[in-house]
């Protein structure tokens, strides 16, 4: 009986290859855990760094306000006129702040921040290596959830549509806040998606949302993702015609050519290869 335990007890050569591959698997998933933690930490630790000279701080917001007060105060007859000098006035308040985020990366282009939701990160552009940040932090290092970048042919003083992609996190990070325009009365309470550039502070209010996909070359369906370069009057109609269509639900918002537009991109596995989109037009 005790030989026959001590046979039992005994691992063959298949037993202890698979138990080696076990403990190899489970030791790599361990080191890959450590170090997805710790460089989400350190781009956690950079952003919340880079937040604090934006245009996200208290003092930014109390710009905000004054700049919208002055302009209710305005009257009709001088409306234009003091347009102008917001505008002026928003192109040389944002200039500082840029100056300051670009010494830190100069592929920095722009700052999106949503209210109610985690969406607060630079926008970046690459236009020799369009999806350079689609796994890279402000480090330039890999990360999954990447950073937001603008459509390399969103070019910040020509394009009438700026097209910003951006990761839906499942920890609610990059732009898994989209996902809450879903709900109409979620986009009635934060109609107002704030895109600052070197140029000035914009404030954009959301005109539609809609699903769609990634089709594949040959197919005819739109395209949303074909009008980052918008220019022409034909080009800007046939967009918002097709993006109206598609809507989710009415927001009550009118577009006409001459509006600067915004259109937010991330995954929604609603279908494979799936698409929210958020689109909005400058109203400050």
């Amino acid at each position: 009986m005790s030989r026959f335990r001590e046979k039992k007890g005994k691992f063959s050569f298949r037993e202890k290859l698979l138990l080696l591959i076990f403990l190899i698997v489970f030791a790599a998933c361990a080191v890959w855990l450590v170090a997805y933690r710790v460089n989400a930490a350190e781009s956690e630790a950079q952003m919340a760094a880079l937040q604090k000279a934006t245009f996200t701080s208290q003092q930014a917001s109390s710009s905000r306000a004054l700049s919208s007060s002055s302009s209710l105060k305005s009257s009709a007859a001088v409306s234009s006129k003091a347009s102008k000098a917001s505008a002026v006035s928003s192109s040389v308040r944002a200039q500082p702040q840029f100056e300051k985020l670009q010494a830190q990366n100069s592929d920095i282009q722009a700052w999106i921040q949503i209210e109610g939701t985690k969406v607060n990160y630079p926008v970046m552009q690459t236009p020799k290596k369009p999806e350079f940040y689609l796994y890279r932090n402000l480090a330039k290092q890999e990360e999954s959830r990447g950073l937001p970048f603008l459509d390399a042919k969103s070019m910040l003083k020509k394009s009438k549509n700026y097209l910003v992609y951006g990761h839906n996190m499942r920890d609610g990070t990059a732009f898994a806040g989209l996902l809450g325009y879903l709900d109409q009365n979620f986009c009635k309470a934060h109609p107002i998606i704030h895109f600052d550039t070197p140029y000035g502070l914009g404030d954009y209010q959301v005109v539609a949302v809609f699903r769609s996909r990634i089709y594949k070359t040959d197919s005819k369906a739109f395209k949303y993702y074909q009008y980052a370069d918008i220019e022409t009057q034909d080009a800007f109609n046939t967009y918002i015609k097709n993006v109206k269509k598609r809507a989710d639900y009415d927001t009550g918002t009118t577009v006409s050519y001459g509006d600067q537009l915004l259109t937010l991109s991330t995954c929604y596995q609603y279908v494979e290869d799936g698409r929210l989109v958020v689109v909005a037009k400058k109203v400050k």
